[in-house]
């Protein structure tokens, strides 16, 4: 699943390389794309930083790195370590999956992490935004430990699931307000995963489309009827 990243820096270089020592990745395992080159201003007067967006690729050929058991062993150990950082008992499957992804990319593999626990919830946060941050630190630190990224998904209380039917649901109940009014919709700012199961559950539909917009932590969905949808996802 998607993991991205939007960073500043003086320059794009700066930015670049602050960007891949946060995800933990080496640069040919991301797509850049140049959100503001930036500017040094006259005298340092209306200087402005450069802002990149940094996404790890996904991909269809066999899980990348170490041997899965290595794999295994790292995940397992540097999610043990958090959650006893944290105070949270908690039981944890580790395994590797593969993933329906969108017909221009296929399907693709990943790790998946279940946490099982009654204390455990408190590391999901609201609409999942601690469980996501959990994941980003689990990414960095099995990343580190092994030398290469990790497609690492974690899941806490069977969340996931439940979310995103949610999202789905969801998907439909503004499709419906949107084929009666006429307007766009706009959906509240979510992260790559969940704008995916949006765009999933109308990609076939015959009235509206999807699309994203914003950067970043405001990156959002939007729900149009055909022909007055523009913009990317």
């Amino acid at each position: 699943m998607d993991m991205e990243l939007v960073v500043s820096g003086p320059t794009i270089e700066a930015a670049i390389q602050t960007g891949l020592a946060q995800l933990g990745v080496p640069r040919e395992a991301v797509e850049i794309e140049v959100l503001d080159p930036g500017s040094p201003g006259f005298l340092g007067i209306g200087a402005r930083e450069a802002r990149v967006r940094l996404v790890v690729r996904e991909t269809t050929a066999p899980l990348p790195g170490p041997a899965p058991e290595q794999i295994e062993e790292a995940v397992a150990h540097a999610i043990s370590g958090l959650l006893a950082s944290l105070g949270i008992q908690a039981t944890l499957s580790v395994a590797p999956e593969t993933v329906e992804g969108p017909e221009e990319r296929g399907n693709y593999s990943i790790w998946m992490v279940r946490i099982e626990g009654p204390t455990a919830g408190r590391l999901i946060g609201r609409h999942g935004r601690t469980l996501y941050a959990f994941q980003t630190l689990a990414r960095a630190i099995v990343a580190r430990r092994l030398g290469a990224f990790i497609p690492l998904v974690v899941d806490i209380n069977g969340y996931r699931a439940k979310r995103a039917e949610a999202l789905r649901r969801l998907a439909l109940k503004k499709a419906e307000q949107v084929m009666a009014t006429g307007r766009p919709v706009e959906l509240e700012p979510m992260p790559a995963a969940e704008r995916r199961v949006i765009h999933m559950a109308l990609k076939d539909h015959p009235k509206v489309t999807t699309y994203s917009i914003g950067e970043g932590e405001d990156r959002r969905v939007v729900i149009a009827m055909r022909w007055t949808s523009e913009g990317n996802a």
